[in-house]
């Protein structure tokens, strides 16, 4: 059964029935291929050797016509000299220099007549004639009829002559063609007159066609009219009405003018005549080509046209053509014998494996062996055919090993199948149970399908949900049309992704703020029509904790009030429009006398609840247009609109009076408030915020020094006493400090909370005064913004920090990283970059061990520079840290605008950290944003345990404070060794 079955197959018969195309055999198409090569080769061989030729005759032509040209000028030239020599030597005839010199025509007619045969016989001369210097024809010989046109031509000719004293030279073509010379007669150094002199060209062409062997004619088109009809009427004269020209003479005439007609009809332009044809004609092949007249005045439209037979030349080219075709396709025909008997034996081999390869298909691999091996025999030399061979023995092994992998494949996808089952049960447990929305939208925006979560949150059931569309569960807004755009985006598959957030419209009239991610789905199936899965977070509590941080952007936690930034926003709005419109205004600018008493005796409690008091009085007293802020610590500041100056002072006494009627009890200590108020008028003091603030500033400290619990208006004087006095004593003081080196570096450990470790700390500035005394920044930076030193001190403090870096990573055992404040200035000074690049080349220090910090309001007044010296530090390698984050809600978007590291948390949320709900509340709240943008956290001021434990509890990275360590000199904490 089984030999019956392998024969079956092996049939070729049989594989033959199983195609209904036409079966051409490899061994045909390899013979007609190589055909066509051999052809498309003997064709291009021909057609490279045809050109050759071609091009060869063509070179050889040109050379050929030019050599013609030559010839024929040359022939001209000679015959136009001896009709010179003939003229010069007439009159040394004897008799003719008196008849001349008589101007009289029958003396020259009676002298003349004797020479006349001896020139027309010799010389071979047809026309002469006589004319006198006015141009009157004196005498004439000649063997032509009269004739006006020729007459009239030479008599031009003639007066040209005897007006320029020059011969001319010009051919005249009426019953023959004749070469004349005209020539002014000088007789003893004086003009009698001219002579013309004529000689037939027949000469000419006769001797050109003995010397090339090619026929000659000329053709002449008239130029006065543009026509040739003036020479039509001789008889000897035959036209080519086609090209427009007359035949006045043509060697072997009774042939070429056959030629030249049949050529005429075929070419009616003559301008290809003159770039040179091949004609055929009565089975025999011409040359004919035009050459003009060069070197001759003539004054009709005379050319020279070359007939030459090459009828050799074309049956040679063709004979070598042919015999390169049939050696061509001899050898073709060689070729495709030879091939033909070498590829019959290995094809017929390859037809036996294709044959009996469909028992691969019926799983017959055993047979397909026994089936090859039994009409195989082995060869000392290999080829393809026996390479597939051996490839379809080794690929029979291989599928029937496959087949083997399939049949245990298949098992184990029933197995998997079971498996899948378990996990979409598991899957549409998870969607019920995940606390997210879940569902899925057709193509049209339709509800498919939600999970158990998203019913539970808009109240709807998933029936009520699949007969809205998505855009229906949304609050209207102007961000609509968008989505709806975004969405069919998705659907189309010209977007991947769309995140957004929205406000979905409960059943029961509730509203909450989803964020939503939608994306489109890859699998499509006809029972589940959906395009696009839509997966919602609930951020309604988030958003809730937002505004209520956006409210903290703009006002002090403490006393609701406007905190510096919305402050300084406010008084910029209020200057623009009081300078618009001419309005002046006031700015009230105290803090609170003996605050630091309060604080220190009573404890931060009593200030907090003092400042309290204060921000309620100002609510109470001022106008509701004014704006009040606190500025930081005890400071306030008051903007009065549309206020005169007297006006604002009663405000001020108005403030003062009921900070008198004020006072704070508090653990069985009683404190009176009072304040001292600077008072500046804008615009006339200032038309900016920041010198509006300095101004006020200047005269609240000359209201301190005036008497606490006073008010001072700002003026002129006051500018030229205080503020100058004040920057020149803090000028001299820092100049002398930069030139002695007079500054130090204070280190304040930051302790790492997950180990208890101290690896970080922050370099904190002073200034040592002549006398010892040790200077905080706060002392002197603001006169050192003000006079332009900061960048100065900017570049020593770098300096001494980098170097300080270097020491003490080369002589510690740990790694010890430094955190360097920036001043607001840094981000103006362009040679802060160079700076830092060259200390840490020179002190060969890792930029990994550096840490900036930089303020919230440093960032604010230059964002732009900000954001780029960041960017180039960072490239260095260098770190940074946002300080004071969380005082204004701007801290947000700087997150995600600066390059930033950590977050330094402001010290007015830690300081009662552990007393105030409220602070842990927001200190959580930034902690959590902080750690969403994947930034390490620290908290300053932290001053005991209590305070410790809670931010150890909320997973804050860093501590830093009293309680932690004291800010000491680096010299203390790390001694130098060469010292």
């Amino acid at each position: 059964m089984k030999s019956t079955f392998s024969r079956e197959l092996i049939n070729p018969k049989n594989i033959s029935r199983k195609f209904s195309r036409i079966f051409v055999g490899l061994s045909w198409k390899i013979s007609l291929l190589s055909s066509l090569i051999l052809l498309l080769v003997v064709a291009t061989f021909s057609m490279i050797n045809y050109s050759s030729l071609i091009n060869g005759i063509e070179q050889q032509r040109k050379t050929q016509y030019e050599r013609y040209t030559r010839e024929i000028e040359s022939l001209i030239g000679r015959n136009s000299e001896n009709l010179h020599g003939l003229v010069r030597i007439i009159p040394y005839l004897k008799g003719m220099k008196v008849s001349l010199l008589a101007d009289n025509s029958q003396e020259i007619l009676t002298t003349f007549e004797r020479y006349w045969t001896l020139f027309q016989i010799q010389s071979d001369i047809e026309d002469i004639r006589f004319y006198s210097a006015s141009g009157s024809l004196l005498a004439n010989w000649g063997s032509f009829d009269a004739n006006t046109y020729r007459d009239n031509l030479i008599l031009d000719y003639v007066n040209e002559v005897n007006a320029r004293e020059q011969p001319a030279t010009l051919m005249i073509c009426v019953e023959s063609c004749t070469q004349y010379i005209v020539e002014p007669l000088l007789i003893d150094g004086s003009r009698v007159g001219a002579v013309v002199i004529g000689s037939s060209l027949v000469d000419v062409f006769l001797n050109f066609k003995r010397a090339s062997g090619s026929d000659i004619g000329l053709f002449v088109g008239n130029t006065v009219n543009g026509s040739y009809d003036i020479l039509s009427d001789h008889d000897t004269f035959i036209g080519i009405p086609e090209w427009h020209v007359s035949i006045t003479a043509l060697t072997n005439s009774s042939r070429n003018l056959a030629i030249l007609s049949k050529a005429a009809q075929s070419y009616p332009n003559l301008a290809e005549i003159e770039q040179g044809i091949q004609y055929e004609w009565n089975n025999r092949h011409y040359q004919i080509k035009l050459l003009p007249l060069h070197g001759i005045r003539t004054p009709d439209q005379g050319q020279l046209v070359i007939i030459t037979e090459v009828t050799d030349i074309v049956q040679a080219i063709q004979n070598s053509i042919w015999q390169i075709i049939v050696i061509g396709l001899i050898g073709m025909v060689l070729s495709e014998i030879i091939l033909f008997s070498i590829i019959s034996r290995p094809l017929s081999r390859l037809k036996y494996i294709v044959s009996v390869l469909p028992l691969l298909a019926g799983r017959g691999f055993g047979d397909f062996r026994s089936a090859l091996s039994s009409h195989w025999r082995k060869r000392w030399l290999n080829d393809e055919i026996d390479l597939l061979h051996d490839a379809s023995l080794a690929l029979s092994h291989k599928l029937e090993e496959l087949e083997e992998k399939v049949a245990y494949r298949t098992r184990m996808l029933v197995q998997q199948r079971d498996e899948l089952g378990r996990e979409k049960d598991f899957i549409e447990n998870l969607l019920d149970t995940a606390q997210v929305i879940v569902l899925t939208q057709d193509a049209s925006g339709k509800i498919v399908m939600t999970n158990t979560y998203g019913e539970m949150l808009t109240r709807y059931s998933e029936t009520e949900l699949q007969s809205k569309y998505f855009t229906e569960l949304l609050a209207p807004d102007s961000e609509q049309y968008s989505l709806d755009v975004y969405l069919l985006e998705i659907c189309k598959g010209n977007r991947d992704q769309l995140r957004h957030e929205a406000i979905v419209l409960c059943k029961d009239d509730s509203k909450r703020n989803v964020a939503w991610l939608h994306s489109r789905l890859t699998w499509q199936s006809k029972e589940d029509p959906s395009v696009i899965l839509s997966v919602g977070l609930d951020i309604t509590e988030y958003k809730r904790v937002e505004g209520h941080l956006a409210w903290l952007a703009d006002h002090d936690p403490l006393t609701n009030l406007y905190n510096r930034r919305r402050f300084s926003e406010e008084l910029e709005q209020i200057l623009n429009w009081a300078e618009r419109y001419q309005h002046p205004g006031a700015l009230l600018f105290f803090d609170l006398d003996r605050f630091k008493f309060v604080n220190d005796t009573s404890g931060h409690q009593a200030g907090d609840a003092m400042l309290k008091m204060v921000a309620d009085m100002l609510f109470y007293t001022i106008r509701t247009a004014d704006i009040a802020a606190r500025l930081g610590g005890d400071e306030f500041a008051v903007i009065l609109p549309e206020i005169t100056p007297d006006a604002a002072i009663e405000v001020a006494k108005k403030i003062l009076a009921r900070l008198e009627e004020t006072q704070l009890s508090l653990n069985g200590r009683t404190h009176s408030i009072s304040a001292s108020i600077g008072i500046a008028i804008f615009p006339e003091h200032g038309n900016n915020v920041h010198d509006l603030l300095a101004i006020a500033d200047l005269a609240m400290y000359q209201a301190k020094e005036t008497g606490r619990g006073t008010w001072h208006l700002y003026s002129n004087q006051d500018l030229a006493r205080e503020r100058v006095r004040t920057l020149v004593y803090w000028k001299e003081k820092i100049e002398y400090a930069n030139a002695h080196d007079r500054y130090l570096l204070y280190l304040q450990p930051i302790r790492t909370l997950n180990d208890g470790m101290i690896h970080h700390y922050e370099v904190l500035l002073r200034m040592q005064d002549r006398d010892g005394t040790i200077h905080t920044p706060g002392a002197f930076i603001r006169a050192a913004e003000h006079t332009g030193l900061i960048h100065k001190i900017d570049h020593l403090v770098l300096h001494k920090a980098i170097t300080l870096a270097a020491r003490i990573n080369q002589t510690s055992n740990r790694r010890i990283d430094l955190s360097i404040n920036l001043s607001a200035h840094a981000f103006n000074d362009p040679e802060l970059l160079p700076v830092i690049h060259q200390a840490l080349v020179i002190n060969k220090v890792d930029p990994d061990l550096l840490m900036f910090e930089i303020t919230e309001t440093a960032a604010l007044d230059n964002l732009p520079g900000t954001r780029s010296l960041l960017r180039d530090l960072k490239q260095l390698g260098c770190g940074f840290v946002l300080d004071d984050f969380g005082v204004g809600f701007s801290s947000f978007y700087y997150l995600r605008e600066l390059p930033v590291d950590a977050v330094k948390i402001d010290g007015s949320f830690i300081r009662n950290l552990a007393s105030n709900p409220d602070d842990q509340i927001l200190v959580s709240a930034l902690c959590s944003v902080a750690r969403g943008f994947g930034k390490k956290i620290t908290a300053e001021f932290v001053e005991n345990k209590e305070i410790l434990a809670i931010l150890d509890k909320l997973e804050i990275d860093f501590a830093q404070g009293y309680y932690i360590g004291a800010p000491a000199p680096a010299e203390q904490l790390f001694p130098d060794d060469n010292d």
